[in-house]
Formats: C-alpha cells, structure tokens, sequence
C-alpha cells in the first residue's frame, strides 16, 4: 500500500497493491482550517498503531487520523 500526500489538493491519497484507482484517505475539500481540510500539508508519518500523522504546515498543526 501507498499512501501519497498531494499538497497541491490538500489530500492524501491511498494506492493498494494491484489497484488501478487511488482513494482519498484524508483531506481532498480544498484548502481550509476544518479537521478534514489543510492549508499546505508538508510531511505525513505513521506510529506503530497505524495512525496517520500530517504536519498542516499553514494552518500551524499536526493533525492525526485513524485510517484502519
């Protein structure tokens, strides 16, 4: 599985193995400050719950999410 951060759409996208279409994961609403939206997200990590951290570099947080 792949997971991609699109700062251009503020969103994240997941490719699994074998699939010819991604899915949005988080984000993809445009740009903004609600809990689903960025303003120019810089950098994505996991912890080793599977929980998915994104630094939300203009909105000035982190933000994490449960994607499993």
């Amino acid at each position: 599985t792949l997971y991609i951060l699109d700062s251009g759409n503020q969103r994240v996208t997941r490719w699994r193995k074998g699939e010819t279409k991604g899915e949005f994961v988080v984000g993809g609403r445009g740009k903004g400050y609600g809990a689903d939206q960025f303003s120019n997200p810089s950098d994505m990590g996991f912890d080793q719950f599977g929980n998915l951290y994104i630094a939300d570099t203009l909105n000035r947080r982190t933000q994490r999410f449960s994607i499993e």
